[in-house]
């Protein structure tokens, strides 16, 4: 086919990320862009990157609601960088007017929200991928291929911890931070559901040996916990059972003293496999041999992925919808699992490094967690308290469970 037509949602944000994407594929030659939605308050804010835009011909829109009447027999791929509430409807409507779609991650805030895509996609024949940036990276996807083919053996466990401390500028940056829900969109904003969601995503990817699937979520317990003033969870810790028999442990928290990027930890049977959140892998093998490999990291391209596809170039999206589900099932389970407790104001102290809140001992307690694939309140943690065990086989809508959500 002719190079992909795009179209781009937003002009700030996150979009600037997509748009950075946009140039890369131009500049490939596997796609031009043909329209761009900018809200008013956008033209205003990027009026210079609009006239240029207006002046290579890219025609520029209010709404996406307008773009699509105008423009959908035109446009290949529609890419939404927008806010968490707007994901499932964005993507459904350009589903329906016959685009392919790159969403940003994560999917969407609730797992029914994910099954309206899956179902949007299925109607119109076209494809939905979703943002999750480790997927398109050559380091995760040789891991990946290492698992289908076995060279790990079977795999037990795969653990990772996140320290990301943040301060309240990050809370009121937009709507819906630190929100449970947005009139009647569920949000679930949380680290795993935002931040460090593509953390979460990968181990679930990587816990599957079969090419390009992931697991299959069938129970899980969480405890969520925050000290900030927000609706939602600043920190979290998860222990995902799935039918592989794999366990998924995460533990994460905006409420550190220190910024600790996530090491990966895969134990398997022939081993234990460490791969860096910024790129290298190293394999300790239990015959006692290690092997390291230093992977450079080239600038995500995520977009290129997309059109391959589209082109027919290659068959399979890096991150698929489909692949995406068993992260928003993790995060729907979690929020069933646990209502979300108060860290107790003597355990809080404001870090003058970024003004944030940093909980006492926070960095040393999800570090041991992920150590130990142990809740917090599995450590005997004086604050921590035990969440349900979640069962997530059939499980199609949140909230399905006995407690209030947030209570």
């Amino acid at each position: 086919m002719d190079q992909p037509k795009i179209a781009v949602v937003g002009m700030g944000g996150f979009a600037l990320a997509h748009r950075r994407y946009v140039k890369q594929v131009e500049e490939a030659g596997l796609g031009r862009q043909i329209a761009q939605v900018a809200i008013a308050a956008d033209q205003a804010a990027f009026a210079d990157d609009v006239q240029r835009m207006a002046e290579k011909g890219i025609a520029v829109y209010g709404s996406l609601r307008e773009m699509l009447a105008t423009e959908r027999e035109r446009i290949d791929v529609v890419c939404i960088p927008t806010g968490i509430p707007l994901h499932r409807p964005m993507a459904v409507a350009a589903l329906e007017a016959g685009c392919h779609v790159l969403v940003e991650k994560p999917a969407a805030g609730s797992i029914q929200d994910v099954d309206a895509m899956l179902e949007a996609e299925r109607r119109s024949g076209k494809r939905c991928a979703v943002g999750f940036q480790h997927l398109y990276r050559s380091d995760i996807q040789q891991v990946k291929e290492w698992i289908c083919q076995g060279r790990l053996g079977r795999i037990d466990r795969i653990s990772a911890f996140g320290c990301w401390p943040r301060n309240p500028d990050y809370y009121g940056r937009n709507g819906w931070a630190g929100r449970l829900a947005v009139g009647d969109t569920w949000v679930l904003d949380s680290p795993h559901n935002n931040a460090l969601a593509h953390a979460v995503n990968a181990m679930c990817y990587l816990g599957s040996n079969r090419v390009g699937e992931t697991v299959t979520p069938v129970g899980i317990q969480a405890e969520l916990y925050r000290a900030n003033d927000i609706e939602s969870a600043d920190t979290v810790v998860l222990r995902l059972r799935s039918a592989e028999e794999v366990v998924i442990f995460f533990a994460v928290s905006h409420c550190t003293d220190q910024n600790i990027d996530p090491t990966f930890i895969i134990h398997a049977e022939k081993g234990i496999l460490e791969l860096g959140y910024g790129g290298g892998i190293r394999i300790q093998w239990k015959d006692g041999r290690e092997e390291r490999w230093e992977v450079e990291q080239k600038e995500t391209r995520i977009l290129e992925d997309v059109v391959e596809v589209v082109m027919g170039k290659r068959s399979q999206l890096a991150c698929p919808l489909a692949v995406a589900r068993a992260h928003a099932l993790c995060v729907s389970g979690t929020f069933e699992s646990s209502a979300i407790h108060e860290i107790p104001e003597g355990a809080r102290a404001i870090d003058a490094a970024n003004n944030g809140i940093a909980v006492r001992g926070m960095t040393e307690i999800v570090q041991r967690a992920s150590q130990e694939a142990a809740l917090f309140s599995e450590l005997g943690v004086e604050w921590a308290r035990s969440g349900d065990e979640i069962d997530l086989r059939g499980y199609g809508y949140f909230p399905t469970f006995r407690r209030r959500v947030g209570e």
